[in-house]
Formats: C-alpha cells, sequence, structure tokens
C-alpha cells in the first residue's frame, strides 16, 4: 500500500543546495529494507516530511532525517561520499548529472583551474567539483560518486568481487592483454590491472562514462587507453587480438543494431536476433580475441534458456567454443545473472565436447579451481555433493538447449542418494556426538540467596575499568589513521574507516572491548593486534579498558552483547553502559563465566548446522526411497529387491 500523507498531494520543489534522500537511500544508509522506511513514517508522527519530490517519490532532507535517526537510536551509516552525492542530487538536475562527472573527471585528471568556470558550466558545478577535489587522495571519492550515479541510472557496475572473480576465470596474469568493449566506467579493466594485465584497452558508448572511466583508469599501469563509440557498430581498432576479454554487456536493448548488421561477418555462429542483443556482443567478444584466448561474459540468465537464442547457443556449442556457464550468487530463489565463458578455438585442436556448468552453491574461489581442472582435463566427473557438473555436449542438445546449471545439476543429483547419504549421515552422527559432549560441560547452578551484583558504572568509578568515547569532533570518513566503524562491527570486519589527528583522540590496545552506543544488538568485539589493535575509536563506538587481572576481557563482551534490551537504553535509545549490572564476580570467576557462555555459543551454532544436516539427510533419503535408489538395510540384507 502507498504511504498516505496529505503533505504530498502536490509536488514539492527542493530546497536550494539541500542535500535530499530518496525512501530507498535511507534504507540503505540505515541498513533496512525499503519497507521498514514506510512503516517509520506511519507509527512515528514526527518522521521528517518530504521537502521535494512528487507523491510517488518523495525526497527527504539528510540532515532531518540523520538527526530523526539519532533522536530514535537507529544506525546511520552516510560517509563522505554520500553527503556529497545527495548535494550533486540536489543542485545537478537528473539528465546533466553524467555530464558533471565527466567534468569533474576531467579536471581530476588534466588539473585545469577551476575558476573561473569554463564556459557552459554553471558556477555550482565548479564548487562541486572542487569538493571532490579537496581529499588529499581524490580518486577514492570520485569513485564513489560515479558507482552511486550508475546505481542511480539501474545500471551499477559490477561488484569488486564479481571483477575479481571474471578475470580469474579469464585467466588474465602478468603480461595478459585485455579488452572490454562496453566498459562503462572501467571496474572490469581496472581489476584486469590489479590482476598484473600488460595491455589494456575498452570502449564505451557513452561519452560521459568514457570520460568517467578515463579520469579513474588515467593513474593505473598498463592501460594503453578507452575508447569513445559503439562497439558493435563502429568496434575500435585495437591492432592486434587479445588474450582475454571481459565484458558486462547492455541488457534487453533491441537497437543493439539488428538490420544494419545482419550480414556481418562476426555473426559465425549465427544472426542474432532482435531480441537476442546480448548474444551479438558474446560473438563479438570472440571476435576480438586471438585463438585459444578467454572471454567471460556477464548475462542475465535468461539468454541461456530463452527460445529465441537456441540456434546460437547450440552452434556455440557445437563448435566448442562456450566451455563453462556459472551461476552468479544472488539473494533470490534463482541466480538472476551467469557468466559464460568462451574461448576462441585453436586450429588443429579438437574440442573437449563437454560444458562445465556451476551451480550458486559453489563459492568463486572454488569455481576457478575446477575451471581450471576442466580447461585441463583433469575434470571428467561430478564430485560427490559438489555444485558443479560436467555435461556432455551431445547431451544438451536437445529441442531447448536449456543451458541453466540448476536444471541439469537437479537432474545430476537422480540416482546419486546412494552415494550422497552415508557421508551426510557420518557427518550429523559426528555433530550429534560433538553436541553431546558440549552439553555434558553446560551444568549451570542457581546462584545464593544474596549473591552480589554490581553495575559496570561501579566498576568505572573503582578504576577496575576505563571508559573511552572518541571526541565529539570524530570523523571517520579520510585520514591517515585507520579508524573503527560501527559498520566494522557489525560485519566482523578489520577497520574500515579513516580519520585525522585530534584531540581526544582514543586509539585501541589489544584487550580493549568495543561496542557501539546506538545500534540495538550491534557485536562486541575484543580487539586484538589482527582486528583493529591500535585503530582509532570510530564516532559512536563506546571503549572499555579493563584492568588486567580484574576484570576479564571476555566476560565484559558477553554481558555488553546481552544488553540491548531497552532498560540499558536512554530514550534517545543509546546504550547506558554505566547502569549495566551484572554478577560481582572475581577474576577466576569470570573467566569460568565467558567459558560457559563459550561453551553455549558453540552449542548454539552446532544445533544449526544440526539442523541444515538433518534437513538434507531428509531430502536425500526420502529422494533415494522415493525412487528406489535406497532401501532399509533389513530389506537388502534378506535380499529383498525393488517391489
Amino acid at each position: 500500500m502507498a504511504d498516505k500523507n496529505p503533505r504530498e498531494e502536490t509536488e514539492h520543489r527542493p530546497p536550494t543546495g539541500e542535500a535530499l534522500l530518496g525512501a530507498s537511500d535511507i534504507a540503505r544508509l540505515t541498513g533496512v529494507k525499503r519497507p521498514a522506511v514506510s512503516n517509520w513514517r506511519r507509527r512515528f508522527s514526527d518522521f521528517p516530511p518530504p521537502v521535494a519530490g512528487a507523491a510517488s517519490q518523495p525526497l527527504f532532507s539528510l540532515e532531518q532525517v540523520r538527526e530523526w535517526c539519532r533522536v530514535h537510536g537507529k544506525p546511520f551509516e552516510a560517509d563522505g561520499a554520500d553527503l556529497l552525492w545527495q548535494r550533486v542530487r540536489a543542485q545537478v538536475p537528473d539528465v546533466r548529472r553524467a555530464e558533471f562527472l565527466a567534468y569533474a573527471g576531467q579536471t581530476l585528471i588534466e588539473e585545469i583551474p577551476l575558476r573561473p568556470s569554463p564556459p557552459g558550466i554553471p558556477e555550482t558545478w565548479t564548487a562541486l567539483a572542487e569538493e571532490i577535489l579537496a581529499p588529499s587522495e581524490p580518486e577514492g571519492l570520485y569513485a564513489k560518486l560515479c558507482e552511486r550515479l550508475l546505481r542511480e541510472r539501474g545500471r551499477p557496475e559490477v561488484s569488486t568481487e564479481l571483477a575479481s572473480w571474471m578475470a580469474d576465470l579469464a585467466g588474465i596474469g602478468e603480461g595478459s592483454s585485455v579488452h572490454d568493449p562496453a566498459c562503462s566506467t572501467g571496474r572490469l579493466l581496472a581489476e584486469a590491472v590489479r590482476h598484473g594485465a600488460g595491455a589494456v584497452t575498452g570502449q564505451e558508448v557513452d561519452v560521459h562514462l568514457w570520460r568517467m572511466a578515463t579520469a579513474l583508469l588515467a593513474a593505473l599501469p598498463g592501460m594503453s587507453g578507452t575508447a569513445v563509440g559503439d562497439s558493435l557498430r563502429t568496434p575500435a581498432a585495437l591492432g592486434t587480438e587479445v588474450d582475454a576479454v571481459l565484458c558486462d554487456p547492455p541488457f534487453r536493448d533491441r537497437e543493439w543494431g539488428h538490420e544494419e548488421l545482419a550480414e556481418d561477418p562476426r555473426w559465425v555462429h549465427g544472426t542474432p536476433p532482435k531480441a537476442e542483443g546480448e548474444l551479438a556482443w558474446v560473438q563479438h567478444c570472440l571476435s576480438r580475441l586471438r585463438e585459444g584466448g578467454r572471454g567471460v561474459v556477464l548475462l542475465p540468465a535468461s539468454v541461456s534458456s530463452r527460445p529465441s537464442g537456441r540456434r546460437i547457443r547450440a552452434n556455440l556449442l557445437r563448435a566448442g567454443v562456450l566451455r563453462a556457464v556459472l551461476e552468479v550468487p544472488s539473494e533470490g530463489e534463482a541466480a538472476s545473472h551467469h557468466l559464460w565463458v568462451v574461448v576462441r578455438p585453436e586450429e588443429g585442436v579438437e574440442a573437449q565436447g563437454r560444458l562445465l556448468l556451476v551451480g550458486r552453491g559453489t563459492d568463486p574461489e572454488e569455481s576457478v579451481r575446477v575451471w581450471e581442472a576442466f580447461v585441463s582435463g583433469r575434470l571428467s566427473e561430478s564430485g560427490d555433493g559438489a555444485d558443479w557438473s560436467c555435461a556432455e555436449t551431445v547431451e544438451l542438445l536437445d529441442g531447448d538447449v536449456d543451458l541453466r546449471p540448476s536444471r541439469h545439476l537437479e537432474a545430476a543429483k537422480a540416482g546419486r542418494a546412494a552415494v550422497l547419504y552415508p557421508p551426510l549421515l557420518a557427518e550429523l552422527t559426528e555433530a550429534l556426538e560433538q553436541a553431546r559432549a558440549l552439553s555434558r560441560d553446560l551444568g549451570l547452578d542457581a546462584p545464593g540467596p544474596g549473591a552480589a551484583r554490581t553495575t559496570l558504572g561501579a566498576l568505572v568509578d573503582a578504576g577496575r575499568v576505563e571508559l573511552h568515547r572518541a571526541p565529539l569532533a570524530m570523523s571517520a570518513d579520510e585520514g591517515p589513521i585507520p579508524a573503527l566503524t560501527v559498520r566494522d562491527l557489525r560485519e566482523g570486519r578489520p577497520p574500515s574507516g579513516r580519520c585525522s589527528q585530534v584531540p581526544g583522540i582514543v586509539r585501541t590496545r589489544p584487550g580493549d572491548v568495543v561496542v557501539a552506543d546506538t545500534v540495538r544488538g550491534a557485536p562486541t568485539r575484543v580487539v586484538s593486534e589482527e582486528n583493529g589493535g591500535g585503530a582509532a575509536l570510530g564516532p559512536r563506538l563506546l571503549l572499555l579498558r579493563p584492568v588486567a587481572g580484574e576484570v576479564d576481557a571476555e566476560f565484559l563482551a558477553g554481558i555488553l552483547a546481552s544488553a540491548s534490551d531497552a532498560p540499558n537504553r536512554t530514550s534517545s535509545g543509546r546504550l547506558d553502559v554505566r547502569s549495566l549490572v551484572l554478577p560481582a564476580l572475581s577474576a577466576a570467576q569470570q573467566a569460568a563465566h565467558s567459558a560457559a557462555a563459550h561453551r553455549l555459543t558453540r552449542l548454539e551454532g552446532l544445533l544449526g548446522e544440526i539442523t541444515e544436516l538433518g534437513g538434507r539427510l531428509a531430502q536425500v533419503g526420502h529422494h533415494g526411497l522415493r525412487e528406489g535408489e535406497l532401501r532399509p538395510q533389513g530389506l537388502r540384507d534378506r535380499g529383498v529387491g525393488r517391489g
């Protein structure tokens, strides 16, 4: 149901220069789903009203939303790029944002004096560009703004992880020549350089994206340059064929040039229908490769099964060109994208006649290992319980030529219940034994009457625990010093923030306990050299430093981890650590207390594993009994067969 608000009946005009947020932006910055923002607007009468936009797409003041989140104890993770991007949205019209970022990128690489503004450039653009160039390393901030533009356009750049996976599958190494015919802002090319590529080229039809790519890639070694133009209609002259092609082509593009390119010599495996522009890009990528060169193309999953592309898929298989189809992990029930790995045939080398199908349950590192084994001919069978399969080409050339890995992997499991069931049963039995052993060590007794209790505030006042907060002027957006952030705690990662030296800065030490004071259910961290020792304490974090021999750090962290309930929070939602009540125990008793808590946590994890294993065991067992692939041991021992 749409949000109801009488204040939205007409379109609002944004205040000049004010940073604005849409509902999706609020959801992203607060770490919730989009419906939660609608729920806040209905439940809380003090939620900020829209200041711009229309009823269907209201826009809110960033500062008002941030203050509301602070008052209500909601996380609000906006870095410098977020804040600047919202100002760009407010001051630069939608249709000219790409042009603005192209202008900013040009100033970044050419160091053009910004004032006075060049002819045709609004004064507001000059001021915004100056803010992008202000940091000591402006390239990172500029890259984040380019990412936000692409996300807003609904065509986000591939993630760094996916780009790295594609480069690994393409076999890019020291000195490789690499081309991307639809390079956008250059994420795939940048990853190729990080993999050691020696000659890297790209082409992009959108002149503004091309200028952004030029700015983002300018400082990378090995960049041979990018060209502007339509790769299908006017492919750039490379001078030679390349070792590898990486490509994330436009999707659902019916205006790719079907009519004028009908007789193009690149369509070796069939002229792509108008609705199959992606298959035109696949064949274009093949035309750029040397013999034996690899291309990795990111495609919508539907390309692997659409009826209109059946003939070309069949021809790619027969020619031994399409060598692997891998599902890209996604949040939905089915993979939304596939990676196609194509190899340009070498003269005199016979095609293998098999296709590698990899499901989304295989992590990228394992899939690369499987792919390399497949290419070398060392992979002939699917592993027991593996989420990949080697399919014979002749078996795939049926009426549909459906190349979706999920479909074939499900069929490949048939007849394997007898292989899968015994190891699953053994694994479940072992987990149950571990759970029994842990449960025997979990005898917990009720404390005697009048057991002493204390508060964290009392421990602080007694000098047994030091309590520190980050200074009010603290910011974790940029600077030379690593800083620990709320998001680092939530995601269990090393310090990712950067800050400058400010008065009152707090540096973490091994043995410190860090907790967020605004995020409900935020995890705590006992600091070590590996996870943050020596980093600065970031905004909205509390640091507790127990005195050695007086208070056990693990005990303190366990108490804080369970302190997200309302009684331990102020009216604004902040964690009131001083009022936290805890047992009054000696250091030895605290260590025993935290050891029991760790055993409980381990037992909880084991029970989750047991539940998952039990589900898989039951699924395989039911399938095997139903299909006659399994039968009770007693029946087998007596020689009773099927029926």
